[in-house]
């Protein structure tokens, strides 16, 4: 009797394994299983507790959706979309993932296909992505689109009031969690608030306690030269959410990061702490992307070769929130002033200078 019904999500063919949902599977070899499969709703059977000695496909109508994407998380992996006044969660499935990872970002219109089957992972439900409809539209090597955007964003960020500098230091995992699904989660934070001009309205750090994994490893102790007592004494994420509420509240500002892994850590803060997202996809800019783009740069840029190669820094880089929110403020209104004067900075030449020197 096929007892089980699932979603598969991954499969291992030269191990015999396939990914339910959040449990992985053995299958025996006798079976036929491919990764076509991958998306597919089945009805299973097991013999023992983890292993599948029957697999049969459900046939399921794939669904298909337009629309803007809220938020993409590639640890997980998953988008999502707002539908129907909900925000909905996809699980991007391993055909899928490098197409996603490299062509889109929060804000662009995805068009796909998915299975109607819904599953859990942790506490959230989700839908798997079976096919992409535009996933051949190249939109990260059209210079049109990119410039389109560039243009879009800065003037976003000119046309701010006030901006909220974001770093975040996050928890890595270690020995101490082998064979346990680990998530990195927010530590420490630093936040600097600054107006128009660049003058400082408010300035906070703090370290944060995790959620799920409290004991923080040596191999994160080690590379950010804190204390587990020190992250022990730290407020709760609860309160961290709260100071940034009222942060939105107060300001209403522009949030900047640097790189793509603190939009990715907040965003799956959300999931894990099970609170609903800060703000819209729009207040969040990635300002390395900007950098990027406007630079014509093709690789990610280091923060700290960033403001070497405005040469407004010389010292020693070093992992600590509020000193890299710093930094990040510094960058931004260097940027600023030369996108205002339509200054020509030899960003792009300094940079190349300290890539070639190291």
């Amino acid at each position: 009797m096929l007892g089980h019904t699932g979603v598969i999500l991954k499969i291992n063919l030269d191990e015999h394994k396939i990914l339910m949902n959040e449990t992985w599977f053995s299958f025996d070899p006798k079976l036929t299983v491919s990764t076509s499969m991958i998306g597919q709703s089945v009805q299973y059977s097991l013999s023992g507790k983890k292993k599948i000695n029957h697999l049969e496909l459900t046939m399921q109508k794939c669904k298909e959706l337009k629309g803007k994407i809220q938020s993409l998380n590639l640890s997980i992996p998953r988008i999502s979309l707002h539908t129907g006044g909900q925000l909905i969660h996809f699980y991007i499935t391993p055909k899928h993932f490098n197409v996603i990872k490299y062509q889109y970002k929060p804000g662009d219109f995805l068009q796909f296909t998915y299975n109607p089957m819904e599953f859990k992972i942790g506490k959230s439900s989700y839908f798997a992505i079976t096919a992409i409809k535009n996933e051949n539209r190249k939109k990260a090597e059209n210079p049109q689109v990119i410039k389109h955007e560039l243009r879009q964003t800065i003037n976003t960020l000119l046309d701010s009031n006030y901006y909220a500098f974001l770093d975040l230091e996050f928890s890595m995992s270690g020995p101490e969690y082998r064979g346990m699904k680990f998530h990195p989660e927010i530590i420490q934070f630093g936040l600097i608030i600054a107006d128009a001009e660049g003058n400082l309205v408010e300035k906070f750090s703090a370290y944060v306690k995790p959620t799920l994994f409290p004991h923080v490893s040596g191999k994160t102790q080690e590379f950010l030269k804190i204390t587990e007592s020190a992250i022990a004494y730290g407020m709760s994420y609860q309160d961290f959410y709260d100071y940034i509420k009222e942060v939105i509240a107060r300001y209403n500002p522009i949030f900047l990061v640097w790189g793509v892994s603190d939009g990715f850590i907040l965003e799956n803060s959300y999931l894990l702490n099970q609170v609903e997202p800060l703000f819209e996809t729009d207040q969040l800019i990635d300002l390395q992307r900007v950098h990027r783009q406007y630079y014509q740069i093709g690789q990610d840029i280091g923060l700290y070769n960033a403001i070497k190669s405005y040469e407004i820094f010389t010292g020693t880089q070093i992992h600590d929130a509020i000193v890299d929110a710093l930094v990040l403020h510094n960058i931004f209104y260097k940027f600023k002033s030369i996108i205002l004067s339509n200054e020509k900075y030899p960003f792009k030449e300094n940079y190349q200078n300290i890539m070639n020197n190291r």
